[in-house]
Formats: structure tokens, C-alpha cells, sequence
């Protein structure tokens, strides 16, 4: 093995995107960028770091380290990474995983060093290789997330309740639906609360937003406050694998308030009816297990069924 790793750059973002597709024709990783998304998130999403290992002119293996928001007194950091089919078993994920680590810890010591430090990645189910990467370097495994696919046909015809408004959402009102996100996901295990600059770059001006397609329900009864919401994006290569247009549901919330009431479920489906008049093929979601709220249930009425699972690790220190 000769693997020489290093931070990766905009003039690389070609060479990311073919590893990550010749990645994903071998297995699933819920992690595949075009280019354009690997400059975009080089360019635009503070204190990312991705790392490339090069064997020669060979790119065999990359890592990418997203530092959260602090919350709780706890500083996450989510990990995605692979290595080649072809070249797995040359030590090369070992090496990868260790310099992220490293570099995770270089961040926390300079952002958060009076809180503790969460590493959270994932595994695909039946990866033993990956899984036991991550077990030798202390990592346990937590909880399970599902891919889950719908082909938009046969969609449940939607029931919005009376007394509740319906609007696409209104880039404007990115810090009330930040508010929203972090309230209705308060007790989601192991939640983080969004932070105004990191929502603002995934969720505002990422081009992977369609706000068309977007929906929130308001209570005017209430000061219009936010009862529900849908979020859905467009990425330029589908999570699920499948060609055409995918709608991915990146965020399905109900305020505490307002639920038992149905709201996600028929929003969702309002939701669905207007990505396929759209134009959109298919739709794809992740959910995770451990949800409280009932969200598998949800997606499953809705349509959806699962296309893969994957395993998520963490490790607190």
C-alpha cells in the first residue's frame, strides 16, 4: 500500500464524484455527489473537510467531516467515507478514518474544548468490513436508518385539516422555520439543533432546494405560527440509484401542538401529488428507526417502502 492522503479542493471535485460513482455501482452509501455538490460543499459549508487518498494518479478513497452546531454540551461531527471496491482490504479505510478523527479533534480543541465530542457515521448493512473498521476504533453501534423509495404511483389522496393554511415555502422565512425544525425535532435521540449557518447552507441556498415543492401549514388562530412542514430537495445524482428526477423528503415535522392530528401524513401526500405534476419520478426518503414520532408509519402509508438500511455508529468521548 501507498496511499497518499490529503485535503481535497475544488480542482479535485471531478475525481471525488467518479470515485463516489464507482463506489455506488458496487453498493449503496446515501452519500453521492456530483461535481458541481462536491465544490458547493467545499465553497459554501463552513468547516467541512474532505479528505482524498491517492495511490499514484489513483484516487481509491475519500472521507468527509461535517462539524455540527454544538447543543446540549456536546460537539458532533458526522463522518461519510469509502474506499474503492477493488482496493478494500489494503489498510486504506483505516488511514482514512484516522486522519478524519484527527481532524475532528483538531476542530473541537479550537471551537468547543470545555464540551465533550460526539463521532457519528454509518455503516451499510452487511458491510462487515466497515463495521469493523469502525468497532477498532472505539465506535458502538447506535441505531438503524432506512433508505426508503417510492415510484409516486398510487399516491393516498390527501385530506388537509380546515382551520390550517397551506403555502409553499418563502426562502424569507428560513429563521421561523429553523425555529420549527429545532422544535419539532427536540426530542428525536441524539438531536442537535440546527444552527443559523448551517441551516442557512443546506436549507436556503443550497442548489439542491425546491422550495416549489416545499409546504408548511400555518394556524391563523395562532399568530400563523407553523403546524407542520415539509421540506423536499432535488439532488443531481438520486439517493436511491434510480435514473430521472427524484424528490427527497429531507424533512417531514410537526410542531408538539399539533400532533395526532394527521398533519404529516396529508401533507405528505400533498406534497407527493405536487413533485409527480412537476415532473419529478420518483421519491426517496431517510428515516430513522428510533424516530418518536412515528415517522416509519408515516413514509409507509405515504407509499414508500425500503430500499436499503444502513447501521449508525458513534463514539463520545
Amino acid at each position: 500500500m501507498h496511499l497518499a492522503p490529503r485535503s481535497v479542493t475544488p480542482a479535485d471535485a471531478d475525481e471525488v464524484a467518479a470515485l463516489m460513482a464507482r463506489i455506488a455501482e458496487d453498493h449503496p452509501t446515501g452519500f453521492e455527489l456530483a461535481s458541481s455538490e462536491v465544490i458547493e460543499l467545499l465553497e459554501h459549508y463552513p468547516g467541512v473537510v474532505i479528505d482524498g487518498g491517492w495511490d499514484g494518479d489513483e484516487l481509491v478513497a475519500y472521507t468527509t467531516l461535517l462539524p455540527r452546531a454544538s447543543s446540549d454540551g456536546i460537539h458532533p461531527f458526522l463522518f461519510f467515507g469509502d474506499v474503492y471496491p477493488a482496493r478494500l482490504g489494503e489498510g486504506f479505510g483505516t488511514v482514512m478514518l484516522e486522519r478524519a478523527v484527527a481532524a475532528a479533534r483538531e476542530i473541537h480543541q479550537r471551537d468547543a474544548p470545555e464540551e465533550r465530542i460526539r463521532f457519528g457515521t454509518r455503516a451499510l448493512e452487511g458491510r462487515d468490513d466497515q463495521a469493523g473498521l469502525l468497532r477498532a476504533h472505539g465506535f458502538r453501534l447506535d441505531r438503524h436508518n432506512f433508505l426508503m423509495f417510492s415510484t409516486l404511483d398510487d399516491l393516498p389522496q390527501p385530506v388537509l385539516p380546515a382551520g390550517l393554511t397551506l403555502t409553499s415555502v418563502d426562502p424569507a422565512d428560513s429563521e421561523e422555520l429553523r425555529a420549527a425544525q429545532n422544535s419539532a425535532f427536540a426530542d428525536y435521540p441524539d438531536y442537535n439543533d440546527q444552527d443559523e449557518l448551517n441551516w442557512t447552507g443546506f436549507m436556503v441556498s443550497a442548489a439542491h432546494v425546491r422550495n416549489e415543492q416545499s409546504f408548511v401549514l400555518r394556524d391563523p388562530a395562532r399568530g400563523n405560527t407553523v403546524a407542520a412542514y415539509v421540506f423536499t430537495h432535488e439532488y443531481a445524482i438520486a439517493p436511491s440509484g434510480e435514473q430521472g428526477r427524484e424528490a427527497y423528503v429531507a424533512y417531514v415535522g410537526t410542531l408538539p401542538d399539533y400532533r395526532g392530528r394527521g398533519l404529516a401524513t396529508n401533507l405528505l401526500a400533498h406534497t407527493l401529488h405536487q413533485c409527480r405534476a412537476a415532473g419529478f419520478d420518483t421519491s426517496s426518503l431517510d428515516v430513522d428507526t428510533a424516530n418518536p414520532t412515528g415517522a416509519l408509519g408515516i413514509y409507509e402509508r405515504a407509499g414508500y417502502a425500503v430500499r436499503y438500511r444502513q447501521d449508525s455508529y458513534k463514539l463520545e468521548e
